[in-house]
């Protein structure tokens, strides 16, 4: 029975061979596991094969040969060896032989060393191997039964090994419960199905309730109720709880799925042997001497909701970032299922998902339209437009919002649909790739009443149930959202890792009643010492060092998930068409701010027929000023209003050129129409034809390219500002240079050499030049300041304004090819510039 006699047996029988001191420690320890894997399967006779099993588990966790394995075994499977005594066995052994004899057993016993004792004495890796030992002796025929079950939790617990990889460990072993053989028939009227063993029908998995459903027997079949078990119950995919069950119907908890069978006679249960596992390891970020994150590390598998918590400035934004490679860390790795996840995302950025805080998505469009489009940008090109429907639907079914699929989706300005239901929209878009494995929510039930975060977080937990893994950004610590989270994080400012671990073991931890009593508690200690006291606790090795070691198991199956590949190629033209079509749409339904933008033009030609009589060169710099304010204004807030939304699909795949060019395409078009409308307002009701040889083609285009310019530098200044507000008030200080150095105010050759030398660098000055040359005569007042005008060659109204040195009549200045050649290049730079600030914000610059 005692470990001492047991050595000194196998000592004996291994002779000289047992004398090797280089041997002694191994020795040790091939006893103490060997002893521990055989006597705690005290209950009948070991078969053939679980010998075999046990023979192998032992060669391979010590270095004994093959006959002293043999030996140990034998040694360590009689009886006496195998036959566990407890605290009733020594009373009851003190009552028959005496106080004396009770006092020498106890202190016998207290040598032995017990499943806590291992784990202490060499370390979570060995423990978490010694259960999987034992796992696969009870599963040595491919099923593990309700007492080996019970037997192997208690095993657990004493080891200290998460809970979770209780779960993980039974989903390895049993084959059946991953091959759907495992079938329970119903003989009785209820059945309530749990974690807890004493269940008829227990699951061991931690994202199961302990008590989670049951099954009652009504007269015409089956009803499923939950028992108010806190995580989600569906039938046939909607979450119920109490509802009727057909046969074929399926009933999913956790990650298993349970299908009643024909005549509702039986239960055919399907659990999930592969998963994921996600190690972030001695993470740690720096900027100066400023400390962001500090040496975090923990394992997260695939199932699990994490809720990361801590006050502003804890690093919770930074952590996420840096594990999803937006800001990498200064030093530290993070591994998906054994390889580099930063190297993996190079390859597929699909593999995760972030949803931020705020709604992310058009207001425009109604719910399909904007899963449609970001289905389009983020699929790859090959996906037929049949196939991407098909997403389309299966989101919204998944996300429940089938029923408002064709309602506008709004905003908090424009009516649509509720908050509740724009979050699952917003959640919706990361859905569309079904490789989506990691999914990274920054406070997604801020705003909502309590009810609908509920839902929120009810939804959340389904979508981990369906094998992903969730972060969980948020300050809503209630015991209702935090029934939904299998781990808490608390990071303590300057990114230190305070706590991870199971929700209701962190008050404990603290010192304090309630979980959102924690943050009160944190300025107590300093955040180093919270952090250096959490290493040293026994959470920290359950919870963090222990979980490290699964996916090192041999038999654990990492879910199949592509290796590094070649970067999926993406259409550039499937962007920009997209693109373009999405931002058509968006324009044409927002019809107020289209109608405004459209009726600047008509209104402004009444105005110059009402001011100015015959065309003139006053006339003509309005025009070209006006072109330049039609593209400026139309575009100065349009990159900002969707820098979100760029930020979001750029992370995907989205690349700037398309983006910004289906921008220029859609807002090119308007600005033409409005500068062509102003064109030919002023063309008629002037008159600008007849003597004054005016073409109406080259004026509509000049007057076009010149709100195209407008155009560019708006988008510019969107792309450089950060807020609609800045980029708004930095027009004027665009536009007023432009009136005062364009050579209508105070001609270009009066001048002085500062003055002459800024006007070369405005863009009025130029088309002003341009739309003046487009015909061949213009008004001007007749000397004296009367109030009749006469129509003078243009030769001289240039050499009035300065555009040109000599009065000579054939000198006509910069030709008119000159100046489009110039006023194109000021288009190509300022859409360059445009274009190189535009990417810059993909990273947030």
């Amino acid at each position: 029975m005692f470990s001492a006699q047991l050595e000194d047996w196998f000592r004996a029988a291994l002779g000289s061979a047992a004398a090797d001191p280089a041997r002694r420690g191994s020795i040790r320890f091939a006893i103490d596991f060997t002893r521990l894997l055989a006597g705690i399967l005290t209950e009948g006779d070991i078969s053939e094969r679980s010998r075999v099993v046990m023979h192998e588990a032992i060669s391979a966790r010590t270095d004994l040969k093959e006959h002293e394995i043999h030996v140990l075994l034998g040694m360590a499977l009689t009886p006496q060896n195998r036959v566990a005594i407890d605290d009733d066995d020594l009373r009851a052994f003190g009552a028959r032989f005496g106080a004396a004899e009770e006092e020498s057993l106890r202190a016998a016993v207290a040598e032995e060393i017990d499943l806590a004792a291992f784990a202490s004495r060499y370390g979570e890796g060995e423990a978490l191997l010694l259960l999987d030992s034992l796992f696969q002796v009870c599963a040595v025929d491919g099923r593990i039964d309700r007492a080996e079950i019970g037997r192997l939790t208690r095993a657990a617990k004493q080891l200290q090994i998460d809970p979770m990889l209780i779960g993980a460990l039974f989903r390895k072993h049993d084959a059946r419960h991953a091959a759907g053989e495992l079938t329970i028939e119903l003989q009785r009227d209820r059945y309530v199905i749990g974690r807890a063993t004493h269940h008829e029908i227990p699951l061991p998995d931690p994202q199961i309730a302990l008590q989670h459903v049951e099954l009652i027997r009504t007269g015409d079949g089956w009803r499923a109720v939950d028992l108010r078990s806190g995580r989600p119950t569906l039938v046939n995919g909607h979450p119920i709880t109490s509802a009727p069950l057909n046969p074929g119907d399926e009933l999913r908890i956790g990650s298993t799925t349970l299908i009643l069978g024909p005549g509702g006679c039986e239960l055919q249960i399907f659990g999930v042997r592969s998963f994921s596992a996600l190690s972030v390891r001695n993470l740690s970020r720096r900027i100066g001497r400023t400390i962001l994150l500090d040496d975090i590390s923990f394992t997260v598998f695939t199932g699990e909701v994490i809720a990361v918590v801590g006050p502003s400035g804890s690093g919770k934004t930074t952590l996420l970032n840096a594990i999803a490679g937006i800001a990498p860390a200064s030093r530290g790795d993070v591994i998906f299922d054994g390889r580099s996840f930063h190297r993996m995302l190079a390859h597929d950025r699909s593999l995760v998902g972030i949803v931020p805080q705020d709604d992310v998505v058009h207001a425009e469009l109604t719910v399909e339209e904007s899963l449609w489009y970001s289905g389009r940008l983020r699929l790859p090109p090959d996906v037929s437009r049949r196939d991407l429907w098909l997403e389309v639907e299966r989101v919204l079914q998944e996300l429940d919002i089938a029923h408002i699929r064709r309602s506008r989706i709004g905003d908090a300005v424009r009516r649509g649909i509720s908050g509740g239901q724009r979050k699952r929209v917003n959640l919706g878009q990361e859905l569309l790739t079904q490789s989506t494995r990691v999914l990274f929510l920054d406070e997604p039930t801020s705003g909502l009443d309590p009810q609908t975060a509920q839902d929120i977080v009810s939804l959340i937990r389904q979508l981990a149930d369906g094998g992903r893994i969730v972060f969980l950004v948020t300050h809503d610590v209630t015991p209702s959202i935090l029934s939904m989270v299998d781990h808490l994080m608390v990071l303590a400012p300057g990114g230190r890792l305070a706590w991870f671990g199971p929700p209701a073991e962190a008050p404990a931890w603290f010192g304090v009643h309630s979980t959102d009593a924690i943050f009160a508690k944190l300025p107590d200690r300093s955040p180093e010492e919270w952090s250096q006291a959490y290493r040293e606790g026994p959470a920290f090795r359950t919870y963090v060092r222990t979980r490290e070691h699964l996916l090192g198991l041999d038999g654990v199956q990492p879910e199949v998930v592509p290796g590094p590949r070649r970067r999926m190629r993406r259409s550039r033209l499937r962007q920009l068409l997209t693109l373009t079509s999405r931002y058509c749409r968006t324009k044409r339904r927002d019809w107020s701010g289209l109608l405004v933008l459209l009726a600047q033009a008509p209104i402004l030609g009444l105005f110059m027929w009402v001011v100015f009589p015959a065309p003139d060169p006053p006339a003509m710099f309005m025009m070209a000023l006006s072109s330049l304010w039609f593209g400026a204004s139309a575009s100065v807030r349009e990159l900002i209003v969707d820098r979100a939304i760029w930020r979001r699909e750029a992370r995907v795949g989205l690349s700037t050129l398309p983006y910004l060019a289906s921008k220029v395409w859609v807002l090119g078009s308007i600005v033409a129409l409005q500068c062509t409308t102003l064109a030919t307002m002023c063309f008629v009701l002037l008159p600008m034809y007849g003597e004054y040889g005016y073409s109406w083609l080259g004026l509509s285009f000049v007057c076009s390219l010149t709100g195209w310019i407008g155009m560019a530098i708006g988008l510019y200044l969107s792309a450089r500002t950060a807020s609609s507000e800045a980029a708004v008030g930095a027009l004027p200080l665009v536009l007023i240079p432009q009136i005062t150095f364009s050579g209508l105010i105070v001609k270009v050759k009066e001048m002085g050499v500062l003055a002459k030398a800024l006007s070369y660098l405005m863009v009025v000055r130029y088309s002003f030049e341009a739309v003046i040359k487009t015909g061949e005569r213009l008004t001007e007042p007749l000397v004296g300041g009367q109030q009749e005008r006469v129509a003078k060659p243009l030769s001289g109204v240039l050499y009035n304004l300065g555009f040109k040195q000599t009065a000579a009549a054939d000198d006509m200045g910069i030709p008119l090819l000159v100046l489009l050649s110039i006023l194109l290049s000021i288009l190509g730079g300022l859409l360059l510039l445009a274009l190189i600030r535009t990417r810059r914000t993909k990273e947030g610059s």
